[in-house]
């Protein structure tokens, strides 16, 4: 009798109906969600920057002057140039269309996620386990992005449609795909790096054209001087900060910079929250070069592994593409926990991996793995604002970052075998 209630809730027709439902229910929650955070638009919010660069770049006005209670605008020209397309409606129904296509870009992600590992682990563990559990360690990422209709999902969505391309040897369309990430949003150059080194000359010339292209298209629109002008205000606003070696030393700011300096430096988070999270304070002077020291070790250390699995004619796997997005948001300027959303694709691949097929050491760092993206993905609901200050403070999403990327370059270079599930490792 059980056996013959559980065939029907199996049938077609219950399966059809069920995921009916959850449409209906999804796209129900994405439009009264939408409704919502689009009443709480106005100056001073995330979202307003995009509208406002959008706005500023089509009328012909400065893009990085800020107006007062507004955020600055950290972005390249080429995505001033995009977000036109916001510009050409009032803020709130720009905010009320941009949540909806993030939402969807979410569930795009997810799905992207789940057919590059597919075809790059084919031993992988099937079903939807592992990915329900990296839906659920990226949830509060994503819901933050949600909440502040930020640009993180768009930017995820494009680095995936560079590697799905890449994998599949279409050296243009990644190249594109993946420089257009990286014109909207600096921290994406990292892929360009890895495409280069795990591709070829094609590849070469084509972001090289593709670059090329987002540098002049906002110039042929807005004319030679204030197309150039727009790029040397871009430098002296943003990059100029880091290239002088500025670190955000903010809680929420989740790289190796900021790990660091609230670590050794007395007060380096106080002008945003009354907890003290220098534990080395003793070590304040050290900071600059520890820090210079770590991000130089984390580079070569990413950069060598890549240069090794190229040299070695390795196949591209999804814990390498999990390492280009956790080197970039180690070695970034700037890591809020809203740009995590890339966790969505690292959880991914780490919980796609078998445990019944690794043994020894790799079993129990692979349990590690799943426990901490496990933690790190607790929302402030779950955890309450108390302890999600603690662990941002105390870079406990950074400590995870690395010991993910250690992972990652350790088991593709251990040995002569992988994690893929293709076959048992001592």
């Amino acid at each position: 009798m059980g056996g013959l209630r559980w065939q029907k809730l199996q049938s077609p027709g219950l399966r059809e109906w069920a995921c009916a439902a959850a449409g209906l229910l999804f796209i129900g929650l994405v439009v009264v969600g939408a409704g919502v955070r689009a009443q709480k638009q106005g100056i001073g919010t995330d979202f307003h920057v995009f509208w406002q660069a959008g706005y500023d770049f089509a009328h012909g006005l400065p893009l990085y002057d800020r107006d007062p209670g507004a955020r600055r605008f950290l972005y390249p020209p080429f995505a001033a140039q995009v977000f036109q397309l916001l510009g050409l409606f009032p803020l709130r129904a720009a905010a009320w269309a941009f949540y909806v296509v993030s939402a969807c870009l979410a569930v795009w992600a997810a799905r992207l996620s789940s057919n590059i590992v597919r075809q790059v682990e084919p031993g992988s563990r099937r079903g939807p386990l592992p990915l329900v559990l990296a839906v659920l360690c990226s949830l509060a990422f994503i819901l933050d992005n949600l909440v502040h209709v930020q640009v993180n999902l768009l930017i995820l969505v494009l680095c995936l449609l560079g590697v799905q391309a890449f994998i599949g040897r279409k050296e243009t369309a990644a190249a594109g795909w993946l420089t257009a990430a990286t014109a909207i949003k600096i921290t994406p150059v990292f892929f360009l790096a890895w495409a280069l080194i795990r591709g070829g000359r094609r590849r070469l010339a084509a972001i090289a054209a593709f670059g090329g292209l987002c540098l002049v298209l906002p110039i042929l629109q807005r004319g030679p001087q204030q197309g150039l002008s727009d790029l040397s205000a871009y430098y002296d606003t943003f990059l100029y900060y880091f290239a002088t070696g500025g670190v955000v030393t903010v809680f929420r700011n989740q790289n190796l910079a900021a790990m660091v300096y609230r670590a050794l430096v007395p007060g380096a988070a106080m002008d945003v929250t009354p907890y003290e999270y220098a534990y080395l304070g003793s070590l304040a002077a050290t900071a600059p070069l520890m820090y210079r020291t770590l991000a130089l070790l984390v580079l070569i250390g990413f950069l060598t592994y890549l240069v090794h699995r190229r040299v070695a004619t390795k196949p591209v796997r999804a814990l390498e593409i999990s390492s280009v997005f956790l080197a970039g948001h180690l070695l970034s300027g700037i890591t809020f926990k809203a740009h995590l959303v890339s966790l969505l694709f690292v959880s991914y691949g780490f919980f796609s991996l078998d445990s019944r097929a690794v043994y020894g050491w790799r079993r129990g760092t692979l349990s590690l793995a799943w426990a901490a993206l496990l933690v790190i993905g607790l929302g402030r609901d779950v955890t309450g604002s108390r302890l999600q200050h603690y662990m941002a403070g105390y870079s406990l999403y950074v400590w995870v970052m690395l010991l993910l990327l250690v992972l990652c370059i350790l088991w593709e270079t251990a040995g002569n075998n992988d994690v893929s599930g293709n076959q048992q490792i001592a």
